[in-house]
């Protein structure tokens, strides 16, 4: 029985040691293998996997995208699916409008301009600055112009907008379309907002003006405060207002561009500099204020201002060019600097009204020009005669009602002179 029990106890052992290693091998097999690793092949050429070659490949033969034209109009039919940016995503529904720009570049030492249309988008943020980048990081890359700041201080972006110089950092595009009446902007009437570069100036590229020749002329009124005899060691609040004012100027040449007087006469100073020009004049600490306001009573100076007003409206901050220029006139007539042409007009033009209350112009040409100057203005008297527009010139044959009004007037102002400056001493008629 012992051995028959032995027997049965090892067949017993074996038959369980044969089940475990069946069932060991049955899970084994259900357990997937780990799976190595494999680099891909390397090209011989350019070191670069295979798989890299497979993507080139497709990529070239990947449909290109369309073509843009000059217009901006696509060439060929562009895929259905576009992919959108993050602000279109946000705004759908955005408007857009037409930016008809005046580009031009140097060919053969001559400037060749075209207009060329782009259509942006736009809300009632965007600003021509605005529209302007994203021409050209959208659409065409080529579009040239000056920025900086885009805080209306530093003057980059001065450019011809709508038929006047403005800041572009500044101007709303929802501005121009639909006007902004305290902002002097009028509604442009078709949509189109038309973008050229500034006047008066050469120009390099599209929207970019050489700025040489304007800065020459800031140069030539001595940018600085000069050591002097009439220099000055008390400066008030009234002189520094002075000085204030035109400070502001940021040098963008919108005053520049607009001027009609730059348009017949290129070699005049022009608004900006001029009204830097007072600023040291204005500044008690200036040593040579008549010097520098005999230099700028000659020719091209502040008598050949037409005092058109244009620097005024084209100034982004209030700086009136065309404010100061006729003070630097009313103070070189105050130092005595009254040799010119200019000056003997102003004060022929006073004495005429305070004595007649009219114009006596043929004496006064006479009185402006003295008489070899006159007899070159025979060719234009004739044709005015012609014309019937010379005037009499005994004027006690027009009797000029209410002449003693006038009179108390100039003896008002004889009485409280204005300060050319402030104003403040100001008492007369209108007072405030």
């Amino acid at each position: 029985m012992a051995a028959k029990k032995k027997i049965t106890t090892k067949t017993i052992k074996k038959v369980a040691r044969t089940a475990m290693t069946a069932q060991d091998t049955k899970a084994r097999m259900k357990v997937k293998p780990p799976v190595e690793k494999v680099r891909a092949p390397v090209s011989k050429k350019i070191g670069r996997p295979a798989q890299g070659r497979v993507a080139s490949a497709a990529k070239k033969t990947a449909p290109k995208p369309a073509k843009l034209t000059a217009k901006g109009k696509a060439t060929q039919k562009a895929p259905k699916k576009v992919k959108t940016s993050k602000a279109a995503a946000r705004n759908p529904a955005r408007k857009f409008v037409t930016l008809r720009i005046l580009r031009g570049t140097i060919v053969g030492g001559k400037l060749v301009q075209k207009t060329q249309d782009f259509k942006v988008p736009y809300d009632q943020r965007t600003v021509v600055l605005g529209a302007l980048e994203w021409i050209k990081g959208e659409v065409d890359g080529t579009l040239t112009f000056r920025r900086s700041c885009r805080a209306s201080i530093c003057g980059s972006c001065g450019m011809y907008i709508n038929g006047r110089s403005r800041l572009a950092c500044k101007t709303k595009i929802v501005d121009l379309l639909q006007g902004n009446e305290s902002k002097n902007i009028a509604a442009s009437g078709d949509g189109v907002i038309e973008i050229s570069p500034q006047k008066n100036q050469p120009v390099l590229k599209d929207l970019v003006v050489d700025i040489h020749p304007f800065y020459d002329k800031v140069k030539k009124i001595v940018p600085y405060v000069q050591d002097g005899p009439e220099k000055e060691h008390h400066v008030n609040k009234d002189s520094f207002a002075q000085v204030n004012m035109v400070s502001n100027c940021i040098m963008c040449g919108g005053c520049y561009s607009d001027c009609t007087a730059m348009v017949e006469n290129p070699d005049f100073l022009g608004p900006a500099a001029l009204a830097k020009a007072y600023r040291f004049v204005a500044d008690p600490r200036e040593g040579d204020k008549t010097k520098r306001l005999q230099e700028l009573s000659e020719k091209d100076g502040i008598w050949d201002c037409t005092r058109c007003g244009m620097c005024i409206d084209a100034c982004p901050k209030g700086v009136a060019p065309m404010e100061a220029i006729v003070k630097l006139r009313s103070l070189a007539i105050e130092a005595g600097v009254t040799d010119n042409e200019g000056a003997r007009h102003a004060m022929t033009f006073k004495d005429d009204i305070e004595t007649w209350g009219i114009l006596n112009e043929p004496f006064m040409l006479l009185k402006t020009k003295g008489i070899f100057g006159s007899i070159g203005q025979i060719g234009n008297a004739l044709n005015l005669a012609k014309k019937g527009k010379i005037p009499n010139p005994l004027p006690f044959e027009h009797k000029v009602e209410r002449l003693d009004e006038v009179k108390a007037i100039y003896k008002e102002l004889q009485d409280n002179p204005l300060d050319v400056k402030t104003k403040a001493a100001d008492s007369g008629p209108g007072a405030g």
